[in-house]
């Protein structure tokens, strides 16, 4: 099998999961390394986590985790997590990986294990060790001890105090005499338990003898045990006692059983000091290392409007590779590129015994305009625990020319712009009057209602009183008399001053002519002295006569008594609130502005037009024409999401106008539930209100005027319910935290972090609830099941 790479793969299907786990090389000699290779494929929607198994005998030199997604047409798409990991074999023998497991929801599933047979070497466990580690193994001297089979077991460290996320080498030394250790069978076994509240690398136990002494005239071989820690938090650390178990023949026959031994030492503990203020120079960070390199890359530096364009970040040294976090702001991209996070690989490796490597972060940038840009210099701050003092590591700034491309999706239908007009007249009415000016609309109506009722009530009882006889039949004269007295009340409302002598200096005040004043109180006069007085039946027709003649005069009617508004009058008089507020869209702008967007837009520089657009919809957010302008420009440039939430936008504040109405039709919803999420009604709820509040003021006016038919009481409260729950609904849908996806697609992940997997992917233009944040991540959300983390730089509120 020379020269051909063995490849052993365990295979296992379960509920449609399938996990394999391969290695590229079966054979190696202690110090080379192959290459792990962890695939799962599943067709499900849930996450799927790979647990490792433990890797005795080897250690983690490098990592990359990766997630791909395959549509297969109408069976469903196919989700495949790779994790690969590069392994160095520090023991020789046959030494087993596996199995390697798998879960998805409930369901585990596991591979066969896997046999690599690595050759032997001389013993490399003391290499690893830190130059303090070694000089302090080499200067620990041996036990001194009377009886020739006794075991000594300490654990050691090189420093009882260290910085938080300084490293710390935890050494456990069995020193056994080289007499009882020829009886063994096998090497004694060594067990470091990692303390709680570290970062902890993969424990090396020594193959052989790593140290011999002479004590006494007999020879002490050492065995040790190696773990790299790094504290976390500031305190006090304990380290668990270590344990060293062996086995030794009852006899010299080999086919003697075995005696088994166990020796356990005692915990020791470490304090852990917190790390010292930062200079006011250098912002404040947690990230311990020594000798930090910070390196940005891009490829290529010429590229064209609408091409990616490759940018990392790599960050080098001696340290916790792993924890390294990305720089803040990892990259300056300059304004107008659209900036994707791409995946992270580490790299480790040892430094005289020290951990170290590298970890890269990758990202994907597209321009979208044209010209010469500048990245600028990346900054990484960290505390050098080997000289005590914090450091900056800095990477030069690095040049990118992007040249003029081809017009994205020049095919499109291009949406023409919208000239400015201000805010809706049914929206800055209802923002003026506030709660205060709606609670008066609830209740003033009803009020007035109520006191106009009384007077209604309080003028027949009054005409009945006159007449003598409730319940006799009036004359002609009697019917004009009550219309007469009615027609006093509708104008002086104070009975003493219609009842006395001040009734004509009352309907003087009331807007009645002087003359006829005073002739209305000489008639009033006539009446009460040919109903009460000595008078015949030819008086009664002249006063009739002269009744009909006042009541003229005074605006009233003789037959029909007061005009009630009638259900046409007021249905049209609603129509004409609403084509008024209708109309408002279509105003003329309110005030001129400026052509210096409109005339870049024309000339093609769309990112510069956007910047103006958007600065206009921010200084004024109230006119749908500006959000209108900024979605047709970003959809011309190609940014679908972004064109869909200034869209949106729009459509809010203007949810009639046709121009809006067939933007939005160049971009449809990606999925059902984004359409039901960004669904925008007929009306504004300021609209809907102000419908509601016509019909509230109208039925409670034609019920103060006595209107008592049921028909136009029922379509006037019918008007008022009706706007206030549509009206409600939509104040309802457009108060949830809906955000619209911007970026070409988001993946939704498990956890706030980069490397998490991606339980599903939303596309650009997709709508998400919004929860949560924490740091750049968003928690997001739907009601189809989509829940977990999004990038906040992904998605725009609306």
């Amino acid at each position: 099998m020379t020269g051909i790479l063995s490849v052993i793969t365990a295979l296992l299907v379960v509920q449609g999961a399938e996990v394999t786990a391969s290695v590229d090389r079966s054979r190696l000699r202690v110090g080379e390394e192959l290459m792990l290779t962890i695939r799962a494929h599943t067709r499900a929607a849930d996450p799927v986590e790979i647990m490792l198994p433990p890797l005795n005998g080897f250690a983690i030199v490098g990592s990359r985790d990766m997630t791909e997604v395959a549509i297969s047409g109408a069976s469903g798409s196919i989700r495949t997590t790779v994790r690969e990991l590069q392994l160095r074999a520090q023991q020789p023998g046959a030494l087993l990986i596996g199995p390697v497991r798998a879960r998805q929801g409930v369901s585990v599933v596991a591979t066969d294990p896997i046999l690599v047979t690595v050759d032997s070497a001389a013993d490399r466990t003391t290499l690893t060790l830190s130059p303090l580690a070694r000089a302090l193994l080499e200067s620990t001297p041996a036990p001194v001890s009377r009886r020739a089979d006794r075991v000594a077991l300490t654990m050691l460290v090189p420093s009882d105090t260290v910085f938080a996320g300084q490293q710390v080498d935890l050494i456990a030394a069995a020193w056994i005499p080289r007499e009882l250790g020829e009886r063994m069978r096998r090497p004694p076994l060594l067990t470091l338990e990692t303390p709680e509240g570290v970062w902890a690398y993969p424990t090396a136990t020594s193959s052989g003898v790593a140290l011999s002494r002479q004590v006494s005239g007999r020879w002490m071989d050492l065995f040790i045990a190696h773990q790299v820690v790094f504290p976390l938090v500031p305190g006090r650390l304990i380290i668990p006692p270590v344990s060293v178990e062996y086995a030794l023949p009852v006899t010299f026959s080999f086919f003697s059983r075995e005696e088994r031994y166990a020796l356990r030492s005692d915990s020791i503990a470490i304090t852990v000091l917190p790390l010292p203020p930062a200079p006011s120079a250098i912002p404040a960070t947690n990230v311990v290392g020594q000798g930090l390199k910070l390196d940005l890359q891009i490829d290529p530096t010429t590229t064209r409007v609408g091409e990616p364009v490759e940018a990392s970040i790599t960050i080098s040294g001696t340290g916790n590779v792993a924890l390294w976090p990305p720089p803040e702001p990892a990259i300056k991209w300059p304004t107008g590129f659209r900036v994707y996070p791409a995946q992270t690989e580490v790299r480790l490796a040892t430094d005289a015994g020290r951990i170290a490597g590298s970890k890269t972060f990758h990202f994907l940038g597209v321009p979208d305009s044209s010209g010469n840009f500048v990245l600028p210099e990346v900054r990484y701050p960290y505390f050098d625990a080997a000289a005590g003092r914090y450091a900056m590591a800095t990477a030069a700034p690095r040049a990118l020319a992007v040249a003029p491309g081809a017009e994205p999706r020049a095919a499109r239908v291009l949406p023409p712009l919208l000239p400015a007009r201000g805010e809706l007249a049914a929206d800055s009415l209802s923002r003026r009057l506030g709660w205060q000016g709606w609670l008066a609309l609830l209740l003033v109506p009803p009020l007035i209602a109520w006191v106009a009722s009384r007077r209604w009530r309080r003028a027949p009882a009054d005409a009945g009183v006159t007449s003598g006889g409730g319940g006799a039949k009036l004359t002609p004269l009697g019917r004009l008399e009550r219309e007469f007295l009615a027609v006093l009340g509708s104008h002086v409302s104070d009975p003493f001053a219609r009842d006395g002598d001040g009734l004509a200096q009352a309907l003087r005040a009331a807007g009645v002519e002087s003359a006829v004043a005073d002739h209305v109180k000489r008639l009033r006069d006539r009446l009460r002295a040919a109903r009460y007085g000595p008078r015949g039946l030819g008086d009664a027709a002249e006063l009739g006569a002269e009744i009909e003649q006042v009541l003229r005069v005074l605006g009233a009617e003789r037959a029909g008594g007061m005009r009630r508004p009638s259900a046409t009058t007021t249905m049209v008089a609603i129509l004409a609130l609403s084509a008024v507020s209708v109309g408002a869209q279509h105003a003329p702008p309110a005030q001129s502005q400026t052509p210096s967007a409109e005339a870049l837009f024309e000339a093609g520089a769309l990112r510069v037009a956007a910047d103006s657009f958007a600065a206009r919809a921010a200084r004024e957010p109230r006119d749908p024409a500006h959000w209108y302008n900024l979605g047709a420009t970003l959809y011309r440039a190609g940014a679908d999401g972004k064109a869909t939430a200034a869209w949106i936008r729009a459509a809010r504040l203007a949810p009639r106008d046709p121009a809006i109405r067939r933007a939005l039709q160049l971009l449809p919803p990606p999925d059902p539930v984004t359409e039901q999420m960004l669904h925008v009604g007929w009306a504004t709820p300021a609209e809907w209100g102000l419908i509601a509040a016509t019909g509230w003021v109208i039925l409670w006016l034609t019920l103060a005027v006595g209107g008592r038919r049921r028909a136009v009481i029922a379509l006037f409260g019918a008007v008022a319910i009706g706007a206030s729950l549509l009206g409600a609904i939509e104040w309802r849908r457009r108060d949830r935290p809906v955000a619209v996806v911007i970026a070409d697609a988001a993946p939704v992940r498990a956890a706030p972090y980069g490397g998490a997997s991606a339980a599903a992917t939303v596309q650009g233009g997709g709508a998400l609830l919004v929860g949560r944040d924490y740091g750049p991540w968003v928690e997001v959300y739907r009601s189809d099941g989509i829940h977990g983390w999004v990038l906040g730089a992904e998605i725009s509120g609306l």
